[in-house]
């Protein structure tokens, strides 16, 4: 949770109570008006309450999710999309072979550029979240339990990510 929340408004109180819905209506008409902050309405970014790193890590989650499934769907390769290059962006690309390769196997001219570009892109914390999406979602594909090799954040994020849809897509395909 953020720190810079003001003393006026106090600790948020118990989730889930009248307390807490007057006191969450109050930060996020401040966060709004005074932050600009436009999680504020965003309840998959807690309304404007996390850090700066859970919110990269909510991000991450988000396109790890949406670029599986567009993988999956046969859809187009994010990076040919004129965005800059970053981590998320890298991160989206690799869901996205992951994604392709339920799909299908067979190579062909987007995944073959694809890999190109990811392999031309790698740094050591980009090569930590690509391996915790393919591994995250090979073991959920298999109904194992998550169990992140690494401890660092951003590995776990995307681990937990991709086991996520890839345990959503074996419980889904189970026949029983």
């Amino acid at each position: 949770m953020r720190e810079d929340i003001p003393e006026w408004l106090g600790k948020p109180p118990r989730r889930g109570t009248d307390e807490w819905e007057a006191w969450l209506a109050k930060w996020r008409a401040y966060a709004r008006a005074e932050l600009k902050d436009t999680a504020a309405d965003d309840p998959e970014f807690d309304f404007g309450l996390l850090t700066m790193e859970e919110r990269w890590q909510v991000a991450l989650a988000l396109e790890i999710r949406k670029h599986i499934e567009q993988g999956r769907a046969g859809g187009p390769c994010p990076f040919l999309q004129n965005r800059s290059i970053s981590d998320l962006l890298h991160a989206s690309v690799v869901a996205w072979q992951v994604g392709r390769s339920v799909f299908s196997t067979e190579p062909n001219e987007r995944t073959l550029l694809a890999d190109q570009w990811v392999t031309k892109r790698l740094n050591p914390r980009r090569r930590r979240i690509a391996h915790g999406i393919r591994y995250g979602f090979l073991a959920g594909l298999g109904g194992e339990p998550a169990e992140p090799a690494w401890s660092s954040a951003d590995y776990v994020a995307a681990y937990e990510a991709a086991w996520n849809v890839g345990n959503a897509m074996a419980i889904d395909s189970d026949p029983r």
